[in-house]
């Protein structure tokens, strides 16, 4: 892969809380030459992801460090899903020229937009960590400071790359993988590594970084015990379904969600259900009570803004009759996450989740909830054959969800643990989207269509191509020769 460059860095005091850091503004280029430089450059990845885009030159152009989730992509990533109800999408007033383009795209799951959002998103963190990781090599840091600094570099670039594969690897094909480079010298053009090579360099990774004694630090993001649990059980969960798959990927899975609900909570109320998903304020949480990381920022968006993007402040978009219909009555999560309206006089239900409260609030990641984690383990359970222990889980997750439950468990748990995933976690990262691809779960729609008819009707097969995004034009397959995903020779 082409070398990328970076041509600045934040010149930051550390100070004594996450907000605080997030708040410093960069000063221009600098040459790192002491180890708190190098901490530095950490502090500006997530300053950037909070507060502002820094353009660095990458393949040439401007590109910007971010997570590869922002509500731009959400946005994306919920129309590809079969939760939103593709009929009234432009009904809000506020639905413009511009995002209808993005709709028109999305709903025949071929975005090009996505695709190259997703893989400069994460090459660019990838790249940045490469030159963090070189910058302290020629260094003497404490144990501390290379544990707490190394360690957190290394965990974006393993999650930056694992989230590669989950959406732009092929699952039937191991050798379709995708491009790594782990040095920031390194100039020249790389192929596609095989997906069991990169999952294994993933799973080193992180289990070394576990064996970190240094205690994290207040600006560590990912170096925290709770994230590397949960990443390594979203990894074991997807790879059970890919070429890559091994014999022992369920049992991981089960074993590192149980690591990672050790001490947490799950929400028990709606208002704490709504409020999780809420932009009120300003905040950057690693290790908060319900999750592994939140971050919600005041970095602005195109598709995916309040106003004039698909959530409307709570009066936009609608669920699918099909997720819709999941819930019972008295489920928490019909109040917390939709909102009843009228339109013409009759009844309707928004999506508000994510739910805007103010203004100034433009963007909300959370990552590895800890009802995540428990549908992990409860499908693993599952999938190992000790279904009644599943089936205890998910009555005692119901509980807790669900007013006046009487425990009633279908004779099929694992149809009911997936039931129940997508229940709990629609809208969030693309999670429903990586389960249709996974599970094999095909999809057939209504929508608009950009050409003379008014609307069609869109089919997308079971293990259909378009489940692993394309390699974006220009950036890798005519740049760098990369070899294209099998199907992607039209995007009309």
């Amino acid at each position: 892969m082409k070398k990328t460059f970076y041509l600045i860095l934040s010149a930051v005091i550390l100070l004594s809380s996450c907000k605080d850091f997030l708040t410093l503004v960069p000063k221009g280029s600098k040459v790192v030459t002491t180890v708190e430089d190098v901490k530095s450059e950490l502090v500006g990845y997530w300053s950037a992801c909070a507060y502002y885009r820094i353009p660095i030159l990458s393949y040439g152009s401007a590109s910007n460090l971010s997570l590869p989730f922002y509500n731009d992509v959400n946005t994306h990533l919920a129309i590809y899903s079969d939760d939103m109800d593709m009929l009234a999408f432009n009904n809000h007033q506020d639905i413009s020229a511009k995002v209808m383009t993005t709709y028109y795209q999305d709903v025949k799951w071929k975005s090009l937009d996505l695709s190259s959002s997703m893989w400069s998103a994460a090459y660019c963190s990838i790249g940045f960590m490469n030159a963090v990781i070189d910058d302290l090599s020629g260094m003497s840091p404490t144990v501390e400071e290379r544990e707490t600094i190394i360690g957190e570099a290394r965990l974006i670039r393993a999650w930056n790359l694992m989230k590669l594969l989950q959406f732009f690897a092929p699952l039937d094909n191991d050798s379709l993988g995708v491009p790594l480079n782990l040095s920031s010298s390194d100039i020249e053009p790389h192929p596609r590594s095989p997906q069991s090579t990169l999952y294994d360099f993933i799973e080193k990774e992180v289990e070394e970084v576990l064996s970190y004694s240094a205690a994290p630090q207040q600006w560590n993001i990912f170096y925290r015990k709770r994230f590397m649990y949960s990443f390594l059980a979203d990894m074991y969960l997807f790879k059970a379904s890919t070429a890559a798959a091994e014999d022992d990927d369920w049992e991981r899975a089960e074993y590192y969600s149980s690591k990672a609900l050790s001490g947490s909570e799950i929400e028990e109320s709606k208002s704490v259900l709504r409020s999780l998903f809420a932009k009120d304020a300003f905040d950057i949480s690693p290790d908060n009570s319900y999750c592994a990381v939140r971050l919600v920022t005041t970095r602005s968006n195109n598709i995916g803004a309040q106003y004039t993007g698909i959530w409307g402040k709570d009066n936009a978009q609608q669920p699918s009759a099909e997720l819709w219909a999941l819930y019972s009555d008295t489920d928490l999560r019909k109040a917390a996450w939709f909102a009843e309206g009228e339109e013409e006089d009759l009844k309707v239900t928004y999506i508000a989740k994510p739910a805007y409260e103010s203004d100034e609030i433009g963007d909300l990641t959370i990552l590895y909830r800890t009802a995540e984690m428990y549908l992990i383990n409860c499908e693993a359970k599952c999938r190992m054959g000790r279904t009644v222990e599943a089936a205890e889980m998910l009555r005692a997750f119901r509980e807790k969800r669900i007013e006046g439950y009487d425990g009633t468990i279908g004779d099929n748990v694992l149809q009911e643990v997936l039931d129940e995933r997508r229940r709990e976690l629609c809208f969030e990262n693309g999670i429903r989207w990586l389960d249709m691809k996974r599970l094999g779960i095909s999809c057939t729609r209504r929508g608009y269509s950009d050409k003379q008819t008014d609307m069609e009707t869109y089919t997308l097969e079971a293990n259909d191509y378009r489940f692993a995004l394309p390699i974006p034009t220009g950036i890798e397959i005519d740049y760098n020769n990369i070899e294209q995903n099998p199907g992607w020779t039209t995007f009309e």
